[in-house]
């Protein structure tokens, strides 16, 4: 199995809300901001004729087509669901996986950092698409 990876940035608000009681009123309630980091991983079993997984042009014009709905925007406004990380990360991975997936690989993960030490990813259950 082959594996690249590709990390690309956005800016952006956004606001959570809790219906955990013991998290009510807590700081990411307020309007705050991230400076995100987004690593998508793509895998193939074999190379193509280019001795490539995917060309890395290709996979850095997707990924920033997808984040460009994204950047330097209120993220409540855009999304229709919580814009957690974790949500964040699976919206991603299906703007990305529309295109990608007409490859001959496929996207394996997404991952999403809001900061240094907190991050997200999301990778589909593979066994429940049989």
């Amino acid at each position: 199995m082959y594996k690249i990876k590709v990390k690309k940035g956005f800016s952006a608000a956004h606001q959570i809300y809790t219906n955990v009681v013991d998290c009510r009123g807590n700081k990411c309630e307020r309007l705050h901001g991230h400076n995100w980091e987004v690593e998508i991983c793509l895998s193939a079993e074999k190379l193509s004729g280019d001795g490539m997984v995917i060309d890395f042009r290709k996979v850095k014009q997707k990924l920033s087509q997808v984040l460009e709905k994204l950047d330097h925007k209120y993220l409540n406004e855009i999304l229709t669901f919580s814009p957690t990380s974790e949500n964040i990360a699976r919206y991603i991975f299906d703007e990305l996986d529309k295109d990608i997936n007409k490859e001959h690989c496929s996207l394996s993960t997404v991952s999403v950092k809001e900061s240094e030490n907190t991050q997200a990813i999301y990778a589909p259950d593979k066994s429940k698409e049989d």
